[in-house]
């Protein structure tokens, strides 16, 4: 077995056997490997199985970090001393070298990470693009290089291009930097232009265009000549939790799809309603949780490891409950849409249990943007199969019975949105099922205006007739 990365393995097992451990962690980011060793210290031997690079993103680029006090570094090299094995885990087995295992564990903790995924475009196709992670572990130099994306992760990766001699401008399409803080902290140091409310028009021959949307009548429209678009956009990866039949659902203060969980991170199982009506065995951790600051990530993964030891009774509950207190006051004063996000997540909205799914709509997806529906034929939404959406859309006029589908979002067409039948996302395949399918329900859902669990989960019954 070989992986380039989280989403693509060649899986060639000629060999089976048993494995069993009290917890399996699944990713070698950051947050798996501080529970790992949190874990240890009360005395439990836990198998971690990774892809990729141990302590994953966090180890790379040259730029300082926001959380200065986070020594990641030493964290992955005390990491090396623990049962660590290079391998996917596909919710049933555990495929490492030329070996499937039938794996056994009395607890699983995914710490599986974000993936860095492709901006959409009009002619995306034809650009040259990358993710970021991937453009950091083999950096280029002397290119003219556009990073999109304006978080910590995208500054650091624009300002660790440009410290290696490449002729670099970010781009977003926020009206506001997504991080000032950071921003804040590094600004001496940008020596790049920085652009915000970015709409990109198209590529051709070499040449980006794009639109700079400034409040006056008219925009400004800019062309570059580039070698490289580095994306930094990056999604939670809900591969496990999907096979492992948790439901995710869509989170605009993420920009992706995150099962329910509670605040310790536990995963929660939902009745037939759609309430959240208990926990289970299996916890989120690190990105998957959705703490993108390193700092929230170590706190979080230790708070973890004490409440799985506490369900054990090597830890008092009391203890737990004491450190929970101090990540959520952490949490109200240093990143308070993620304490927001973990009540509804685990309370649900309007304490109702049921997690209300927003329409992507509302709040675009980041790393997918187009100004009109004719615009979108040649978008791909699948970068594994390089499915686009002129097949998509092909489907939706069959089973609409539609001669073209040109929605747009008005009062007018909302009996049409509320009618449209649309196709549920059925692709096969280890790269297709690990991100395909949350990629593409966002941005179908961004397009159309649907929640995206409906491509993946099917459409609620509705109040009103069949188009026609």
């Amino acid at each position: 077995m070989s992986c380039a990365s989280p989403i693509s393995c060649n899986i060639q097992a000629t060999k089976e056997a048993e494995l069993n451990t009290d917890v399996l962690i699944v990713g070698g980011g950051l947050g798996g490997l501080v529970a790992a060793l949190e874990l240890r210290r009360y005395g439990y031997e836990p198998k971690i199985v990774y892809t990729g690079l141990l302590g994953g993103h966090h180890t790379l680029g040259d730029a300082p970090r926001f959380a200065e006090d986070v020594d990641v570094k030493s964290i992955v090299a005390k990491a090396k001393e623990l049962d660590v094995v290079e391998g996917f885990f596909d919710g049933m087995f555990i495929y490492s070298g030329d070996t499937k295992y039938v794996v056994r564990y009395k607890h699983l903790i995914l710490a599986t990470g974000g993936v860095d995924v492709p901006i959409t475009f009009p002619n995306s196709s034809k650009a040259p693009q990358k993710p970021a992670e991937e453009t950091l572990q083999n950096p280029p130099r002397g290119l003219k290089v556009v990073v999109w994306g304006s978080t910590e992760w995208g500054l650091r990766t624009a300002l660790t291009l440009r410290n290696l001699g490449n002729d670099v401008i970010l781009l977003d399409n926020s009206a506001y930097l997504r991080d000032t803080k950071y921003y804040e902290k590094i600004k001496n140091q940008i020596n790049f232009p920085v652009v915000t409310s970015v709409l990109i028009r198209g590529f051709e021959k070499g040449t980006l265009t794009y639109e700079v949307v400034t409040g006056k009548k008219q925009n400004e429209i800019h062309q570059e000549k580039i070698d490289l678009i580095v994306s930094a956009v990056r999604m939670i990866n809900p591969y496990v939790p999907m096979k492992l039949g948790f439901k995710v659902f869509y989170s605009f203060e993420l920009n992706s799809l995150i099962p329910r969980r509670t605040n310790i991170g536990e995963l929660l199982t939902l009745d037939g309603t759609g309430r959240a009506v208990g926990g289970s065995n299996v916890y989120a951790t690190g990105h998957l949780y959705g703490a993108v600051r390193e700092n929230h990530v170590v706190q979080q993964a230790k708070l973890l490891a004490k409440y799985i030891a506490s369900k054990d009774g090597h830890e008092e509950s009391d203890a737990v409950k004491g450190e929970l207190d101090k990540f959520l006051v952490t949490l109200t004063i240093e990143a308070n849409w993620l304490y927001n996000l973990s009540n509804r997540l685990e309370k649900g909205t309007d304490g109702t249990g049921r997690y209300v799914e927003p329409n992507v709509i509302d709040v675009p997806h980041w790393a997918s943007f187009w100004p009109q529906m004719e615009d979108i034929e040649d978008v791909v939404i699948c970068p594994c199969d390089g499915t686009s959406m002129e097949k998509i859309l092909a489907e939706i006029k069959r089973q609409n019975k539609l001669k073209e589908t040109k929605i747009k979002i008005t009062h007018e067409e909302t009996d049409l949105l509320r009618q449209l039948k649309v196709p549920q996302l059925n692709f096969r395949g280890l790269c297709a099922e690990s991100i395909c399918p949350p990629y593409a329900a966002i941005i179908l859902g961004a397009a159309l205006a649907q929640k995206p669990s409906y491509f993946l989960y099917g459409k609620p019954q509705m109040l009103y007739g069949e188009t026609s």
